[in-house]
């Protein structure tokens, strides 16, 4: 798969996909559309490349692109049933698939396809998710962006969520993204590298934002008992329940383990509010 936009967009999904602060692991997804040729006819078709289910934006390859056409794609548009029915749009997406091979196609792939632009990023920074999230999100996303990018209210991924992003980027043609309430965000460009500037500039302008707004402890003082243990301990204590772990989550198939125990961790599970916030996450069914 040499073609020259796939090629564009490994790279700007492996930049932006290496950097935690852009993009939680194996979260969110890229895409691009361009010219293909029709294998039957020989004639021109327009494409979209999207990173399909499964995998990471950090290592992303070609074979983990799914490659739809995009006049059956937005054809789909024309009999979507409404949005008591849109989990039956996810099959539709595999009679949208150009060729053989590739990815299939995740819940986001309306997003990429609808919205009218070339390239488009949807990704979740922790700065992005904190605005999501926000009980003022809409209002903090107009304070800290201006008109560039637009509020989204929250709808659970999929062919509804596709349809407003696109509607919304239509009625705001200045705008060069939007933060999905309760999700992430979501920014386009007409070129790759345009598209990766302003998925990077709403990141870095949301975590300044958040900076000038910050409390000294966010998550409240440190409680009693609960300050790291000397490393050796804490690492011995981590070994000895790493196997019953492991073995708990692998009940229905083998699960690798991860262990951290950097300052930024260990900090917030002494803090007060730790066991309100460490279960909590966005509701995404579909990055993995």
């Amino acid at each position: 798969m040499n073609h020259p936009v796939v090629t564009e967009l490994i790279g700007r999904s492996h930049r932006l996909g290496s950097d935690p602060r852009n993009t939680n692991y194996a979260g969110g997804n890229t895409s691009a559309k361009g010219a293909g040729v029709d294998p039957v006819t020989g004639g021109e078709v327009e494409l979209l490349w999207v990173k399909g289910s499964g995998g990471d934006l950090g290592t992303l390859t070609g074979p983990g692109l799914a490659v739809l056409r995009l006049d059956r794609l937005r054809a789909v548009v024309d009999v979507y049933p409404g949005v008591e029915r849109e989990d039956d749009m996810v099959a539709a997406f595999d009679y949208c698939l150009h060729g053989k091979g590739g990815a299939a196609p995740s819940i986001d792939t309306a997003m990429h396809g609808l919205v009218d632009a070339a390239h488009v990023d949807h990704l979740h920074p922790d700065s992005g998710i904190a605005l999501a999230t926000a009980a003022d999100g809409e209002a903090l996303t107009k304070e800290c962006f201006g008109d560039r990018v637009v509020w989204v209210g929250w709808r659970r991924p999929g062919f509804q969520l596709g349809l407003d992003i696109a509607a919304i980027k239509q009625a705001n043609p200045d705008a060069i993204g939007c933060v999905l309430g309760g999700h992430g965000i979501t920014a386009w460009g007409a070129t790759s590298g345009e598209c990766e500037q302003n998925s990077l500039w709403m990141i870095r302008t949301a975590e300044d934002f958040l900076a000038t707004r910050g409390k000294p402890d966010p998550f409240g003082p440190v409680v009693d008992g609960y300050a790291a243990l000397p490393e050796t301990e804490r690492r011995a204590r981590a070994a000895a329940l790493a196997p019953l772990i492991r073995g708990l989550v692998s009940t229905d198939r083998p699960q690798v383990g991860h262990f951290t125990d950097t300052d930024t961790v260990l900090d917030f599970l002494a803090r007060e509010k730790h066991p309100d916030l460490a279960g909590r996450g966005t509701s995404c069914p579909d990055h993995f």
